[in-house]
């Protein structure tokens, strides 16, 4: 059984590399080596003379074009051998067993074909997974554990979807297709994520600005979607997933719809 877990990263700093070799070391020491492929989609394009240099173990992608994050995790997928993919940040760090408690579940439960790690510590949970398909809940976007197989049935990522909302399209794509996702609590992988930051004065001015300079859908004028306009490159995923699979209330009668499907298995 083989493991490719596929990092991305820009290294252009000391920081930055200090923080994906940790990653790449935690994973080291958590897989055995025979059973662990690395790969690394780099995408700063002057890494070959910025003098940082990995494991010679792990193998260094570097595409000759602009970062797209959905597509630049599709050349890895592309390049893989494993029978199970981590699609992983590189600001992560792996605990112990975390592969071991996933591959439980898996085994356990064949028709489990996606799983995210807990992001914390849990010393004696009351389950051993939980299945569903809400992001930051049951699907984290900074490290999913995925059978190759999925590939097979969903195709490769939607590289429409340069950075954001790419964890929700790939939550409604598997609900799409009646793939199961589970989060295993036992599986510990930190996240070393920075808290985020809300301007609400900033979003407000930059919300006016796009409604002068496209047309948006008229809940966007709601205070709970200011979040949305954080940056026009936010905006700009957010109106691709809302073209895709609809505006909020349609996408929650679509998910009403499914969840009876699946409950009653009617697909």
């Amino acid at each position: 059984m083989l493991v490719t877990t596929i990092f991305l990263s820009r290294t252009a700093t000391q920081k930055t590399f200090e923080m994906t070799l940790e990653a790449i070391t935690s994973l080291q020491k958590s897989i055995s080596s025979e059973n662990l492929e690395i790969i690394l989609v780099e995408s700063n394009p002057e890494y070959l003379t910025s003098g940082f240099e990995y494991p010679a173990d792990v193998r260094v992608i570097l595409p000759n074009e602009p970062f797209n994050f959905h597509r630049f995790l599709n050349f890895g997928i592309q390049q893989s051998k494993g029978d199970y993919l981590v699609l992983s940040n590189n600001d992560v760090v792996f605990h112990p067993q975390w592969m071991e408690e996933i591959l439980k579940v898996s085994q356990a439960h064949p028709e489990i074909v996606s799983f995210s790690p807990s992001g914390k510590w849990i010393e004696h949970p009351q389950q051993d997974y939980q299945l569903g398909y809400k992001v930051m809940q049951q699907i984290k976007g900074w490290c999913l554990v995925v059978k190759k197989e999925v590939f097979d049935v969903i195709g490769l990522l939607d590289e429409t979807f340069s950075f954001y909302y790419a964890d929700n399209d790939y939550a409604m794509t598997l609900k799409y297709f009646n793939l199961k996702h589970a989060l295993v609590y036992r599986s510990y992988v930190e996240h070393l994520e920075k808290p985020s930051t809300f301007n609400r004065e900033q979003n407000i001015h930059v919300r006016a600005a796009m409604h002068q300079k496209y047309t948006l859908p008229a809940y966007l004028a709601d205070e709970q979607y200011l979040y949305v306009f954080g940056s026009e490159s936010n905006m700009h995923d957010f109106l691709k997933f809302h073209h895709k699979w609809g505006s909020p209330k349609v996408l929650y009668r679509k998910n009403k719809i499914a969840d009876l499907l699946i409950q009653y298995r009617l697909g």
